[in-house]
């Protein structure tokens, strides 16, 4: 009797199915629906779980808003890295624009010097640049820019703003060889500037520096003297400035004097210099005027 009574409470007592439910909650929900979209009566109650609810809200979202800041950061640092590398493009490139017109300055003083050494001296000259310089001490030469095409002729002389370069050796097309002062081949008959007096300069081939030959122990020269072309050979014009006495040694066993100098011109940085006309050329030149101002 026991077990029956107990299987008859099971079967009555199983109460409404899960779907009877969903349904009727489904149902309600639409009524209150309804009732807060007529009347709004839920307003008040949304406001206040609305303040329990917001923190959620943040919690929910937190993952989005780290997405797009740290989207945010690494697009800036993208456009930080982009953006300085072009402005280290654009150092460079001004940069390079200065180191230009730094050149473009010095050539113009360079040519600007010449102007005044053209207008400063009776004799006239042509400016030429300079193609290529030998750095060879065997052989101290240089390379203008200017030979047959414009009657250039071996023994020319050439100097710059600031003294005596060399003279013409070669003549070529279009092209000139020039063989330096300080070339071991290379005489040029100077006259001291203090006293007026006369010797020959002979290159060394090295360091840069030419030597006064033959001048005895008791010569009169002395450190500092200015050296310039005494123009007794009719090549080099009377007057152009060549070096400056840098050393005197006498030694009493040497019939000579050793007297080093330094060629004033400034024969490794220039770009241009000029070419000095013949002083036979020139007179040749004149010497047809001068029977026609007789006529």
């Amino acid at each position: 009797m026991i077990k029956s009574h107990h299987r008859s409470s099971k079967l009555f007592n199983k109460g409404s199915s899960l779907l009877s439910k969903l349904l009727l909650l489904t149902f309600i929900s639409i009524i209150f629906m309804g009732v807060d979209f007529r009347f709004h009566y839920l307003k008040e109650i949304r406001q206040f779980t609305n303040v329990f609810t917001k923190p959620l809200h943040a919690v929910l979202n937190l993952p989005n808003d780290i997405y797009n800041v740290a989207t945010q950061y690494f697009s800036n640092q993208s456009h930080l890295i982009l953006e300085n590398e072009t402005l280290k493009l654009d150092i460079d490139r001004l940069k390079a624009d200065l180191q230009r017109l730094d050149f473009i300055d010095q050539e113009n003083d360079q040519l600007r010097n010449l102007l005044e050494v053209r207008n400063t001296h009776k004799f006239k000259t042509e400016a030429v640049s300079i193609i290529y310089s030998r750095f060879d001490p065997f052989n101290q030469k240089i390379i203008i820019d200017g030979g047959q095409n414009k009657d250039f002729q071996p023994g020319q002389p050439v100097i710059d703003a600031l003294g005596l370069v060399g003279q013409i050796s070669s003549v070529f097309p279009e092209t000139s060889e020039v063989t330096l002062i300080i070339d071991k081949k290379m005489s040029v008959p100077i006259q001291i500037q203090r006293n007026g007096l006369r010797a020959i300069t002979n290159g060394n081939g090295q360091n840069e520096t030419i030597s006064l030959s033959y001048l005895p122990n008791s010569v009169d020269v002395v450190k500092g003297d200015i050296l310039k072309t005494s123009g007794i050979d009719t090549i080099y014009p009377e007057g152009i400035v060549v070096a400056e006495v840098l050393e005197i040694n006498h030694d009493p066993k040497l019939p000579f004097a050793k007297i080093i100098c330094k060629p004033l011109s400034a024969i490794r940085n220039h770009s241009h210099v000029l070419v000095v006309t013949p002083i036979n050329k020139i007179a040749n030149n004149l010497a047809p005027i001068k029977n026609d101002q007789k006529k």
